[in-house]
């Protein structure tokens, strides 16, 4: 304690990897690997707030809504029908993101992206079913895909990213890829599934 007062106690490791592959002076492949695991011991059940991973949103899986995916199986709107939370943390997180950048005329440039990941909690937490790390993380991974436009202005680049999601882990498996579910001409599903990322600079 610090003054009478219980601080957290954790470790914290986190790498990016990327890799650029330049095709031509037009044409880009980019791509990254996130990887963070955080450890929280004596006083600390979780990372504190501040220190743990989130995932989703216009820098991180662009077909979902910004820090709302997992942990690991859990949607509080899928599995609770409510939406009290304005974000979902994790103590460990795995992403990994690719995306082709292409120049199509002077300042304007387009991409064709995909995105996978998901964050996970390291103890379990009854108020998050499904959210603790475990063997069969490779199968609770989120996926998405999509097309986005940057406008560089040399001074900065401004960023449209349309994703849609591909994957969603919180559906029982066996149902999870969405691929047969895909109803561009039905608003209901483009309102729940297209998700439209205004962002300054490239996500990676």
């Amino acid at each position: 304690e610090i003054f009478g007062s219980a601080y957290a106690q954790y470790i914290k490791l986190q790498a990016d990897f990327r890799y650029y592959h330049n095709y031509d002076e037009a044409t880009v492949l980019a791509t990254r690997i996130f990887l963070g695991f955080g450890l929280p011991y004596g006083n600390s059940q979780h990372l504190p707030n501040i220190k743990q991973f989130f995932s989703g949103g216009s820098s991180s899986l662009r077909g979902f809504s910004s820090r709302l995916v997992g942990p690991g199986t859990f949607n509080e709107q899928f599995q609770q029908g409510s939406h009290t939370f304005v974000e979902m943390l994790g103590d460990m997180k795995l992403e990994a993101n690719a995306e082709l950048r292409m120049k199509i005329y002077q300042f304007i440039h387009a991409a064709v992206f995909a995105d996978a990941g998901n964050i996970w909690l390291y103890r379990d937490n009854p108020d998050f079913p499904g959210g603790t790390f475990s063997s069969r993380f490779y199968q609770e991974l989120a996926v998405d895909a999509g097309l986005g436009l940057r406008f560089d202005f040399s001074i900065l680049i401004l960023r449209l990213d349309l994703g849609i999601p591909l994957r969603k882990p919180w559906y029982p498996e066996g149902t999870r890829w969405q691929f047969n579910n895909i109803r561009l001409g039905d608003a209901a599903w483009r309102g729940d599934n297209l998700f439209l990322n205004l962002a300054i600079g490239y996500p990676f």
